[in-house]
């Protein structure tokens, strides 16, 4: 793999050369004295769920092959035990909305217009409405999701599913990993990515520690579908019952419980008994329930989320509370980095931890802190913040301000900003950023600003979007990363 350095836009490179039309040339075949050792991918992805099936759709888009082993026969099978995502933020559907030709969006993905603090009687403490205008997060059907992911996936040239087989060991050498699998069979890739959950065996098998703490709460989750009229409005709501918190969802269809089982209470009963605490919100008999599992959450973190030519994403590299909604979104944040990096810059892989590490961690600080707040035992303090919450409802504009907030480009830990998806007019024609930009580097100006001979032919190599934006910018150029975020260079070579 040939060494790039980072070069600021602008700046042309004193030394060195671009090493060919693409790097993603080089990823596939490494060399060994001279002579070419073939690979069966570029990168191979350990996991097929959400998080491994965007990172292969975002790298398919790009041209690179990549191998998808999965234990799973099928995907989004109703039977599946686990819990699943409930919602995505606006920055998260704007990962998934890169990847060309992702069909359903509304059969998996409601927007989600109003959030409620509820009393313990279901009386409305606080109601948030989404002002129109302002982005949305969705209520996810996470199965069908997981289902449409496939199918893109299954019209990808360039990407290959092994479905129903398993790692079970790796090796790795300097120049590709190689892993084997349950059917004692192998496959061999530049880069090997576990994808493949808290319970990685990717992670176990380079020796990584999965460093944090396991809580000891067990939660019931239900998830049912409806024929009832009564289902109405995209809905989340926290309970604010210290006998029994609990958080309840509906969308059109669908509803789903969480609440928490308290000391004493056998999960395998309750799972049994789900009717008596579905019973005051809908009528058991109309709902057709999917999945009802005991769970409990996690707040742990890899304590390397690279070894050589492993890397690991999602729940594999790390794992928080779900009472922020931030789980599943913050890994296809990490495979929005990792997409680019292992496409355009592999040399500079060590930048995918260090820019989601620190993120990751303030995600987990706040979903736990959400969690205590709103999900307290103690009658007292929640006594005090059901008024806290009575008295935020009265304040004017709260509504707008919190949906802002929500909806606020993200920065890196440099400080470096994400651009939001605004309203662009490129050659007379009105457009927005994703829809310009898709899955590639953007080249933004406003008319001006000069880009250096070197820092053109790498980002022309790399199918970079060149757009001159009416009122762009006046006077310099931005380059944007597949990622949206703004590039400070870009890996010359």
């Amino acid at each position: 793999m040939n060494e790039r350095r980072w070069v600021e836009p602008g700046r042309a490179a004193r030394n060195g050369h671009l090493s060919g039309p693409s790097p993603r040339a080089g990823l596939a075949n490494g060399r060994a004295g001279g002579e070419i050792r073939f690979v069966d991918a570029d990168v191979l992805i350990a996991g097929c769920g959400p998080v491994g099936a965007v990172l292969a759709a975002l790298l398919g888009g790009r041209g690179v092959r990549v191998a998808v082993v999965d234990p799973a026969a099928d995907a989004g099978s109703p039977s599946h035990p686990h819990p699943r995502a409930a919602v995505l933020d606006a920055h998260t559907q704007r990962i998934l909305r890169r990847i060309d030709g992702l069909a359903g969006w509304d059969d998996w993905a409601v927007p989600l217009r109003r959030s409620r603090l509820l009393a313990p009687d279901r009386r409305p403490l606080l109601t948030l409405r989404l002002p129109d205008g302002v982005p949305a997060g969705v209520m996810l059907d996470q199965p069908r999701l997981e289902r449409a992911l496939r199918d893109r996936l299954a019209r990808t040239q360039t990407v290959r599913l092994y479905a129903g087989r398993s790692v079970t060991a790796l090796q790795q050498s300097a120049d590709r990993v190689t892993v084997t699998l349950d059917d004692g069979s192998s496959l061999t890739a530049a880069w090997l990515v576990g994808c493949d959950g808290a319970s990685s065996t990717v992670r176990n098998l380079i020796g990584v520690a999965y460093d944090g703490v396991s809580y000891p709460e067990p939660w019931l989750v239900v998830d049912a579908r409806t024929d009832e009229p009564g289902t109405g409005e995209p809905t989340f709501s926290y309970v604010l019952d210290p006998a029994r918190p609990m958080v309840a969802f509906e969308r059109p269809g669908a509803r789903r419980w969480e609440w928490m089982l308290l000391p004493g209470e056998d999960p395998a009963g309750m799972t049994a008994r789900a009717d008596k605490l579905i019973r005051p919100w809908a009528d058991p008999a109309a709902l057709r329930v999917e999945r009802a599992a005991v769970f409990t959450f996690h707040a742990r973190t890899a304590s390397a989320w690279r070894r050589g030519r492993v890397l690991l994403a999602g729940d594999a590299a790390h794992s928080m509370p779900p009472f922020t909604g931030q789980g599943l979104g913050a890994g296809l944040r990490d495979v929005a980095t990792l997409s680019w990096l292992l496409t355009d810059a592999p040399a500079d892989l060590d930048r995918y931890e260090r820019e989601r590490r620190p993120a990751v961690t303030r995600m987990t600080r706040t979903a736990l802190r959400t969690g205590r707040i709103v999900l307290g035992r103690n009658r007292l303090a929640a006594a005090a913040l059901r008024g806290v919450v009575r008295t935020a409802g009265l304040l004017p504009g709260l509504d707008a301000r919190v949906a802002t907030a929500a909806a606020a480009p993200e920065r890196l830990p440099d400080g470096t900003r994400q651009l939001a998806d605004t309203p662009l007019v490129v050659d007379g024609r009105r457009t927005t950023l994703d829809a310009l930009l898709g899955n590639r580097w953007g080249v933004l100006s406003g008319g001006a600003g000069i880009l250096d001979p070197e820092t053109r032919a790498w980002l022309t190599a790399h199918d970079a979007v060149f757009a001159d934006v009416d009122g762009f910018a006046q006077g310099r150029v931005t380059i944007v990363r597949p990622d949206r975020f703004i590039a400070t260079g870009v890996p010359l070579g």
